[in-house]
């Protein structure tokens, strides 16, 4: 089993696995490994003791904190590659996809007074009046209040109260709409990717099709590419105004490096801190559900 061995905890170096791979055959002991990661850079060697001493307290008993990393960004801005990438560096098990959570809470929900969650965001200006600016975010905003609602429910319930890691990638993520004790709770991770090279954008919305979206054409998507830069621009004003992380994905290979980085600094403060007791008003509601 990979995730079971401490070596496993090179995947969150960054390093290519041929790296990775030379420098475990390279290596007699724990002590020439680190020293061969040394030579590499400092910061590889970072990244492995971090996720290798967060699950070591895991192991025994001390780590009660979960990294819980939510991506978000428009479609096509590359939130499932990253999601998937730091799933295996990380070897954290549990992602979760938007697409997937707003396609069940739509069998849930009663479409009357929830009108604007049953279409697709881009269409949701429809509900407001004419396609403007301020409709086009109105109506991502209704379909945000829901979703991160859904998402709030889930990490605190499965995350906070039960201590799973997990990864949650999905376009509506507002800090505006997300409860300040959550939002700022050191397990909670959350980054937004943005796009500005439109030709690599394009390209990226059009390999869809042929890595992770394989009965969806890109072309739908591009057409409404006006519509998602306004988005876009109204999600990085809220999470700058948050103070929360914004990368740039028009190099995607160089911003998971960065986003990486960011990650594993936060890991380093979940060792130094391995509990917390903040009181959060829909954990104790969901303790008291299940009879905590």
């Amino acid at each position: 089993m990979i995730f079971w061995d401490k070596l496993s905890s090179l995947l969150a170096t960054g390093l290519s696995l041929r790296t990775i791979s030379s420098i475990i055959d390279g290596s007699r002991s724990e002590e020439e490994l680190e020293e061969k990661l040394l030579q590499h850079g400092e910061k590889y060697f970072f990244r492995y003791r971090t996720i290798a001493d967060y699950y070591s307290l895991v192991k025994s008993g001390q780590q009660k904190l979960p990294i819980i990393i939510i991506i978000s960004g428009i479609p096509g801005v590359g939130k499932t590659t990253i999601a998937k990438e730091l799933s295996a560096a990380l070897n954290i098990g549990i992602v979760l996809g938007g697409d997937a959570l707003r396609s069940s809470l739509r069998t849930i929900l009663p479409r009357e007074g929830n009108e604007a969650f049953f279409t697709s965001v881009y269409n949701t200006w429809k509900i407001f009046g004419e396609k403007r600016k301020v409709t086009i975010i109105k109506g991502y905003q209704a379909q945000s209040l829901i979703m991160n609602k859904a998402v709030q429910r889930v990490i605190t319930d499965r995350g906070l109260r039960d201590g799973e890691s997990m990864i949650v990638e999905y376009l509506h993520f507002h800090p505006s709409q997300f409860d300040k004790n959550i939002l700022t709770h050191p397990s909670i991770i959350p980054l937004l990717l943005v796009i500005t090279d439109l030709t690599k954008y394009n390209e990226r919305i059009i390999k869809r099709e042929y890595f992770s979206h394989l009965r969806s054409a890109g072309d739908r998507l591009l057409a409404q590419q006006e519509q998602y830069l306004i988005i876009q621009e109204y999600i990085e004003k809220d999470a700058r105004r948050f103070n929360l992380p914004v990368i740039n994905v028009d190099n995607l290979e160089a911003a998971f490096d960065d986003i990486l980085s960011i990650i594993i600094q936060r890991i380093s403060e979940l060792n130094t801190r391995k509990n917390i007791n903040t009181k959060i008003n829909l954990l104790e509601a969901i303790k008291k559900e299940r009879g905590d």
